[in-house]
């Protein structure tokens, strides 16, 4: 009897250790894990929708290569590369189309004041997945402004947030004349398609936007 007492004492002990180690183990290696974002790269918790919830984002940049990933549960992530950058990047935060659809806006500089942008929505699958810019039946991943200043607008009227990079007019005086590209969201592919350019002067103020990212 107090053999037996003893092994079911032992057998308890050496449960109670392992089922901690590995709780300790999982805790360690995915829940409390992060990814190696270096000194160039940036992270950030970004609420998507009611569908999709809140996720951690993280990019990682080093020798002009980056990519995004981001954290779909404990274990699982995805990834995708980024495009446009230099030396560094960052999370500018989102950019909130509607309420079911949110954008992950990055940036990071180019040259000397130059600056990129770019655009990624979660799929299906929570994976992140590049918004495309089309110009003249170009594809393009990322826009650029050497002011540098990115306008936000609903320009067309159809309710969805669109984007206006603005850069110096060199064939005027680059200091106070400058030419605003805009690009209206198209919500079925998800694109940002060019409509018009225009011209401006001295900072004037962006008629009608109700955002600036510098």
């Amino acid at each position: 009897m107090f053999r037996t007492t003893t092994y079911k004492i032992i057998y308890l002990v050496v449960s109670i250790f392992a089922i901690a180690a590995l709780t300790y183990f999982l805790y360690q290696n995915f829940i409390a894990a992060d990814i190696e974002i270096s000194a160039n790269g940036d992270q950030k918790l970004l609420d998507f929708s009611a569908d999709i919830g809140k996720k951690m984002v993280f990019l990682r940049f080093e020798n002009k290569k980056g990519e995004i990933i981001v954290k779909k549960n404990l274990a699982n992530y995805c990834r995708h590369s980024l495009s446009g950058f230099e030396s560094s990047v960052k999370i500018d935060g989102t950019l909130d189309i509607n309420d079911q659809l949110k954008l992950v806006e990055i940036s990071g500089p180019v040259g000397i004041h130059s600056r990129s942008k770019q655009f990624f929505f979660l799929d299906q699958n929570h994976c992140p997945q590049p918004t495309v810019f089309v110009k003249d039946g170009q594809r393009m991943y990322n826009i650029f402004s050497d002011q540098p200043s990115f306008k936000i607008a609903d320009f067309n009227g159809d309710n969805y947030p669109d984007i206006a990079a603005e850069y110096r007019n060199y064939d005027l005086n680059p200091l106070i004349d400058g030419i605003r590209e805009v690009y209206y969201f198209n919500f079925e592919t998800k694109s940002f398609v060019y409509d018009h350019s225009e011209n401006y002067q001295d900072k004037e103020n962006c008629l009608n936007c109700t955002g600036e990212i510098k």
